[in-house]
């Protein structure tokens, strides 16, 4: 035994120990980074960061949910919606400082991109870029010029430019009978306006849903038919194009969502004392790749849940939800497997202040 020791290397070689660190989540490589110097230094390089979230082995994707106005409580979306302990971490919002005159503003949660937070304050605003693991922000101040513009949560959207490695804010705007783009490039840290020529009236709940290089939100194109479209914006080629509905898709009196879920842009709608129908886009753009899920929720006894609106899909085939005061799992048949009532009231502003993201080591570009 003292000679197996004896012919030990005393370290491991540095490419082992990266091809190791790789294979951990995110949350057990930021503990690592003060075992010594050599971790610290391998951690810390972007590059790291970078192949960490193109290769992860154990990649962590976590729900997202305003407890109240000044924190956000994360959750492993693959754990028990019980268990408190290991899958279950709450974060202090990143609030500007007691020396800023918004310092006592609500924040809402604007939407998530590659492990980022988008947040927006209250009344001011100002945005933040924020990595919860990491702790990494940055603010923003909304400034186009002297004009000041009707600004509503739901037409905001974050997303992120391959091609230059920058991420963006868009925040879409009615000015006189066309939608107007307002886009902030955090690379070069400046607005622009891009002109459209038609007028979008975003309809959901939620967000600008970031899926294949572009911002989504479902609404009307105000035509004088009001025709229900789903608009998108382009983050690269900055532009806004449509993605064609379901065929024969009618807007009714319901609840309408979009998300991403098992790597489809989805259209969810929901409706009170109804199953919720979740129309799954297996090709992009492609209009007859609409495929159409009804997930119902009448089919037992489900005294606390008259609608259900889905947020993420799980590996297991699942999906986590809401309905407004509590979180739930079911399956796709529509059986209940896991519900926890929230402690707080909810309304329909729940699709605004809850959502999924990636943990992720990555650091914003200079």
């Amino acid at each position: 035994m003292k000679h197996m020791n004896a012919t030990l290397p005393h370290t491991l070689p540095e490419d082992l120990i990266t091809e190791i660190l790789m294979m951990l989540p995110v949350r057990s490589i930021l503990r690592f980074k003060c075992m010594c110097k050599l971790w610290f230094s391998l951690i810390s390089d972007p590059e790291f960061a970078r192949s960490h979230f193109a290769l992860a082995a154990t990649p962590t994707t976590r729900l997202f949910l305003s407890t109240n106005g000044y924190q956000v409580e994360c959750t492993d979306i693959e754990a028990s919606l019980h268990d408190d302990n290991s899958a279950k971490v709450v974060f202090n919002f990143p609030l500007p400082s007691p020396e800023n005159e918004y310092y006592n503003c609500a924040i809402n949660i604007v939407g998530s991109c590659r492990g980022f937070i988008l947040l927006l304050t209250s009344g001011a605003l100002d945005f933040i870029i924020w990595n919860p693991s990491t702790g990494l922000r940055k603010g923003i101040r909304y400034v186009m010029d002297d004009h000041v513009y009707n600004f509503y949560a739901d037409r905001c959207g974050f997303g992120y430019d391959s091609s230059t490695d920058d991420y963006v804010i868009v925040n879409l705007t009615i000015e006189g009978w066309r939608t107007e783009v307002h886009c902030f490039s955090l690379r070069t840290n400046s607005w622009s306006r891009i002109l459209g020529t038609a007028i979008y009236f975003p309809l959901d709940c939620g967000n600008g849903v970031f899926f294949n290089g572009a911002l989504h939100w479902f609404g009307r194109l105000w035509d004088g038919h009001r025709q229900a479209v789903i608009t998108s914006f382009d983050v690269t080629e900055r532009g806004l194009f449509e993605i064609p509905l379901p065929p024969d898709f009618a807007v009714e009196n319901q609840i309408y969502d979009l998300r991403v879920m098992e790597g489809c842009l989805c259209l969810c709608v929901a409706k009170m004392g109804c199953g919720t129908t979740i129309w799954m886009m297996k090709e992009y753009k492609v209009q007859s790749s609409w495929t159409k899920l009804i997930v119902p929720i009448y089919n037992q006894c489900h005294p606390f849940l008259p609608v259900f609106y889905p947020i993420c899909s799980t590996k297991k085939d699942e999906f986590l939800g809401s309905n407004h005061k509590t979180l739930v799992k079911l399956n796709k048949k529509g059986d209940l497997l896991e519900h926890q009532a929230r402690w707080h009231y909810m309304d329909c502003t729940i699709l605004v202040h809850c959502g999924v993201y990636r943990e992720s080591l990555l650091s914003l570009p200079e």
